[in-house]
């Protein structure tokens, strides 16, 4: 028996419990049909001060959060949809995903702490997890909240999939529930693991960490220009399965500019040591917030190289819950399978 149907990109369509290739083709489909409607979306930015909470409890820093919305004109009566980015990423790279929801939700992408356009204090060496993310991120959620009059709804990949897990459980009164594509969860075992490899490395060679880590740090920072950043990624990498789109709206969120002696007029927005000093791990256990989870959720975790470690913990938060693997993707899935996370963050949010 089919699920009930659910109002896709204006079609009704069904949400299967399980995908194979020709769910996720359908998808495609009834997504390329909805671009050809007439649908005008527009993405301003907007800069939140960072310490606006009083009842948060992170430490105060000067500075203030840089935030994408994405708005098809009237927003009254819109659920609010807050999506969290990967680590490295910023929030407009999620735009090709995200601005043909403008019609159904109000949508808001926050960039991290050291990534996009937001100027808070990003500092390599005091990197000690990432419950910074998450008290940021808690702040962000309560002033979306307090705007809209009622609780919001969350999504996320990799490193901001985990950020949101962390604010839904600490903070059940501002969220509605969580659409998560692979986040990064290290099981407590897999955190032991890290610590003892990172001081075994340490005691080898001054600043070292793990590949990931390694890789991030040696990245080249510094552009001639924007299409000289789009010429080196595209196709390569990271960036070898994305669809159309998502590269240029990387770059458009990730990128500033500079004047140096070698010529160049850009530089990655996240600089390589910050990402860098992510890689290293969480640092702060997460399997807790997963299993005091309060709130629903879909979970879509990748086929190929998934970052979601202790998968079992997310059997056990007693709430309305989908837990998935979409065939054929990566860690990278939001970029590779859009219309299938559409699909479910319009069957969760539409659940409610």
């Amino acid at each position: 028996m089919l699920p009930p149907p659910v109002c896709f990109l204006g079609q009704q369509v069904h949400i299967p419990d399980k995908y194979n290739w020709r769910d996720v083709e359908r998808l495609r489909r009834a997504s390329r049909r909805h671009r050809k409607a007439d649908i005008k979306v527009t993405m301003l930015r907007f800069d939140l001060p960072y310490n606006n909470d009083p009842n948060a409890t992170q430490t105060p820093d000067d500075g203030t959060i840089s935030l994408c919305h994405w708005s098809s004109g009237d927003m009254a009566g819109k659920p609010v949809l807050h999506w969290a980015h990967a680590n490295g990423f910023n929030a407009e790279t999620y735009a090709p995903l995200l601005a043909p929801l403008a019609d159904q939700f109000d949508i808001y992408g926050a960039d991290a702490r050291g990534h996009g356009f937001t100027q808070l204090p990003a500092a390599p060496e005091a990197m000690t997890g990432w419950d910074i993310y998450r008290d940021d991120l808690e702040v962000v959620c309560a002033a979306l909240a307090a705007r809209a009059g009622s609780k919001i709804w969350l999504g996320g990949h990799s490193m901001g999939g985990c950020a949101s897990i962390m604010v839904a459980a600490k903070r059940p009164d501002l969220i509605a529930g969580l659409v998560l594509t692979d986040p990064v969860i290290v099981p407590p075992v897999g955190m032991l693991l890290f610590r003892l490899l990172t001081q075994l490395a340490t005691k080898r060679r001054a600043n070292n960490g793990l590949i990931l880590a390694q890789m991030a740090a040696k990245r080249r920072a510094n552009w001639p220009d924007a299409a000289s950043v789009e010429a080196a990624y595209t196709g390569r990498g990271a960036f070898a399965t994305w669809q159309d789109g998502f590269l240029s709206a990387y770059l458009r969120g990730g990128l500033k500019p500079i004047e140096d002696d070698q010529g160049n007029t850009v530089t990655l927005a996240c600089a390589p040591k910050w990402e860098a000093a992510n890689f290293k791990g969480p640092q702060v256990p997460s399997v807790p917030a997963i299993k005091n989870l309060r709130v629903p959720f879909t979970l879509l975790m990748a086929a190929e190289g998934s970052t979601t470690g202790a998968p079992r913990a997310f059997n056990k938060p007693r709430v309305d819950k989908k837990i998935v693997t979409v065939p054929n993707s990566t860690h990278f899935l939001p970029m590779e399978f859009p219309d299938l996370v559409r699909a479910e963050l319009v069957a969760r949010m539409g659940a409610a």
